[in-house]
């Protein structure tokens, strides 16, 4: 167990809560490095804990029946893992896996469940949260009904970058279309025009961003809409629940 001093931390929900609040979960949050593909929550199961991502990077995955799986949302140091289990649900309709390797902070769900069933903060925390997810998923639905994979990659890329401190992307083509839920041929050329553009360098596992603003430039307007997505949902809660992370 780590005991944590208040806004120690890079999880803007944890810097965000009511002091009161903090000072309950203090002696029950642990500091957990979490590694990739790691699967934190099985579709159709509960979890005893609920983790607040520090630099890791966790996925929201919906697996087909032949095992062929795509991202619908992503979750880092803005939010939470365990929401569905804060909104009164048993299990969890799809999977949480670890897409980025990194550190997260993780508290038993019951300590939680037990702050959320006697106040409002909490409840106002996880709803306001769950206004983000949603907004995310349905966002991601218009872009990939209407934008090329050269724009999708560039969205998926910047959004890894917000929700870590490296320019870095320890992804694979073949991760990289599983998360896209695309080829992996059209991967690999949409990355190659990346390239050739200078935007970024790719050798086999690892993609370094060489140029943010120009993918910032190449990126569709999902990007944008997601980061306004990031600020305050719900008038009264802290600017920096969900401060913008650039």
């Amino acid at each position: 167990m780590t005991t944590l001093p208040r806004h120690s931390c890079e999880n803007h929900i944890l810097n965000a809560l009511p002091k009161t609040i903090y000072e309950v979960w203090q002696d029950h949050l642990e500091t957990v490095f979490l590694k990739e593909g790691q699967v934190l929550i099985e579709a159709g199961k509960s979890s005893a804990y609920v983790y607040f991502p520090l630099d890791v990077i966790v996925s929201w995955q919906y697996m087909l029946e032949n095992g062929d799986c795509t991202e619908i949302a992503m979750v880092g140091r803005e939010g939470l893992v365990g929401l569905y289990l804060l909104l009164g649900n048993n299990s969890t309709p799809n999977q949480a896996v670890v897409q980025t390797s990194g550190w997260a902070i993780r508290i038993r769900l019951h300590v939680v469940l037990n702050s959320f069933n006697h106040g409002p903060e909490v409840q106002r925390m996880a709803l306001c949260f769950a206004q983000n997810l949603i907004h995310q998923m349905g966002q991601g639905n218009v872009c990939r009904q209407h934008h090329s994979i050269e724009q999708r990659l560039c969205r998926l890329l910047l959004m890894i970058l917000d929700r870590q401190n490296s320019l870095q992307v320890h992804k694979t083509h073949e991760a990289l279309s599983e998360l896209l839920g695309v080829r992996r041929e059209a991967v690999s050329l949409a990355a190659a025009r990346l390239m050739k553009e200078g935007l970024i360098r790719y050798t086999r596992g690892n993609i370094e961003v060489l140029d943010r603003q120009g993918l910032e430039q190449q990126v569709c307007e999902c990007y944008g809409v997601l980061q306004q997505g990031q600020k305050p949902l719900c008038h009264g809660l802290p600017d920096q629940l969900y401060t913008e992370t650039i």
